[in-house]
């Protein structure tokens, strides 16, 4: 049967948090499965969707899932799971297989091995599971595993190189590219977001209406809301919720700002569209929306983009301002300026907070869950240790500040820093919640706060020596929307606070 939930979330945890690889017990009383005696089906696995996966044992066993698989007799989901065999036989769960790797694993050990408080194995969280079982550690100790395929649908009717192998599933890049290109269309109707500072900002409503339509359309509790800044201005934001069925006053939060830069900011002299500042943020995370929307969660979620983000927060403070009585916030995930990085020449930057300014480490729970997540889902380990590499030596201003694209590195660096620079400041800052920020190239641009925030001008950028602008922009929305989707859930079952 699967193992308790309590199990279950010790096992993801113990995963999670191990600072090493390669810890493995030597008991003589353990002794390694055959990986023939267990198959799945189906063959291959469906990628990116919820689906049903039977595992036949022709021995007694224990197999651990390291993927999101509902739990038995619950609507919802839990990070990983086991199956104990105490004879021959079979069981079936629910899973949703990997988006973007081609083979599944899955952990073989006798029955009742990966149960209790000793964990008999770890994997580092920025290392894939190819690499934890090429180690010569692994190989030494008394677990087999089994990689299974997978294969994830392109979307018909469109060339890879237009996206499609990123075009299927609950969640997708290629949808999230569609819905800016339409949204950051010169001709929508949608641009120059500016504010709204004054009481007629027909622009910036119609965008916020246009929203609110779109998340009641998903299934959201979709509100706009209306803040007095001062006699003549206000803030707008709109958000969806959906109603925890566990634990409804503890809020999981996502966000990002709708507003874009007005005439006159620095650096660039603000911009009409901002595709990039922030349409990008916006499409990603309602991406994220329209797959966590399927689903029931223990914990209220709230999707809010927010107003007025670059002239002083004013949104998000009076949303804060505004939580209802009883209300806690448990995280906060955002997006702003982002989609311009891996697989291209930038640095996908994913910053966490809050964090001592006189010293580095403090959410290190959080940043091994989002790099655990990461690996699951995408072929990223190297990036990823690539950009540990590069913001411990060159820093974070290097990968926010500095377009350094001629290197042609391709990485992504999950981080803690003092430098929050967008709304998940806020959270941080006046609530004490662990906030992450998914981020890319700023200040080193040439088209930040400038008209030439474009999403023709982000293709440009993402051109590579082996992919079109196009397929590369669509393949990181992909993963960035996954990896949204993907820590919303294990933030649902087990929320991250602040040490």
């Amino acid at each position: 049967m699967l193992m308790t939930r309590v199990a279950a979330v010790c096992m993801s945890l113990a995963i999670l948090l191990a600072p090493v690889t390669g810890c493995f017990s030597n008991s003589e009383d353990l002794h390694i499965v055959p990986p023939g005696d267990l198959q799945i089906n189906p063959s291959p696995l469906v990628g990116a969707v919820l689906q049903e996966v039977e595992f036949v044992a022709s021995s007694p066993m224990s197999v651990h899932v390291p993927y999101l698989v509902r739990e038995g007799g619950s609507e919802f989901f839990t990070n990983g799971t086991t199956l104990d065999f105490v004879s021959p036989g079979s069981l079936t769960i629910e899973m949703i297989a990997p988006s973007n790797i081609g083979s599944a694993f899955f952990l073989l050990g006798k029955e009742g091995a990966f149960h209790g408080s000793e964990m008999p194995f770890v994997r580092d969280s920025n290392q894939s599971w190819s690499e934890l079982f090429g180690s010569e550690g692994f190989l030494q100790g008394p677990y087999s595993w089994v990689e299974h395929p997978v294969a994830r649908e392109n979307r018909s009717g469109f060339s890879v190189e237009e996206g499609s192998m990123h075009g299927s599933g609950l969640i997708d890049g290629l949808s999230a590219f569609e819905w800016l290109e339409a949204f950051a269309d010169p001709d929508s109707g949608y641009n120059e977001r500016w504010g709204p500072f004054t009481l007629n900002d027909p622009n910036y409503m119609r965008a916020a209406e246009y929203i609110e339509g779109y998340l009641g359309g998903m299934g959201w509790d979709a509100e706009v809301h209306r803040y007095w800044i001062s006699d003549f201005s206000y803030a707008v934001n709109v958000c969806g919720y959906k109603t925890g069925s566990a634990f409804p006053d503890e809020w999981l939060v996502l966000g990002a700002h709708l507003d874009v830069a007005e005439p006159g900011s620095p650096p660039g002299g603000g911009t009409r569209i901002g595709a990039h500042d922030n349409g990008a943020g916006v499409a990603l995370v309602l991406e994220a929306a329209r797959g966590l929307i399927q689903f029931d969660h223990r914990r209220t979620l709230a999707i809010c983009l927010w107003s007025n983000e670059e002239n002083g927060y004013d949104g998000v403070d009076r949303w804060i301002e505004n939580i209802p009585q009883g209300v806690t916030i448990t995280n906060y995930l955002n997006a702003d300026a982002v989609g311009t990085n891996w697989p291209g020449y930038y640095t996908l930057v994913v910053d966490c907070i809050p964090n001592d300014e006189d010293e580095l480490g403090d959410q290190w729970e959080m940043i091994r869950m989002l790099e655990w997540v990461g690996t699951q889902n995408n072929d990223i380990s190297s990036a990823l240790q690539l950009g540990r590499e590069i913001f411990h030596d060159e820093g974070y201003a290097s990968m926010k500040d500095v377009d350094s694209s001629d290197q042609k590195r391709q990485s992504i660096s999950v981080h803690d820093s003092d430098r929050g620079r967008s709304d998940y400041e806020r959270f941080a800052d006046q609530l004490g919640v662990v906030s992450v920020d998914w981020g890319s190239l700023t200040g080193g641009s040439d088209c930040y706060h400038a008209n030439c925030d474009t999403l023709d001008n982000m293709i440009g950028m993402m051109v590579t020596d082996n992919g079109t602008g196009r397929q590369n922009l669509v393949e990181s929305f992909d993963l960035i929307s996954w990896w949204m989707f993907s820590a919303a859930m294990v933030l649902d079952e087990t929320p991250i606070y602040d040490a």
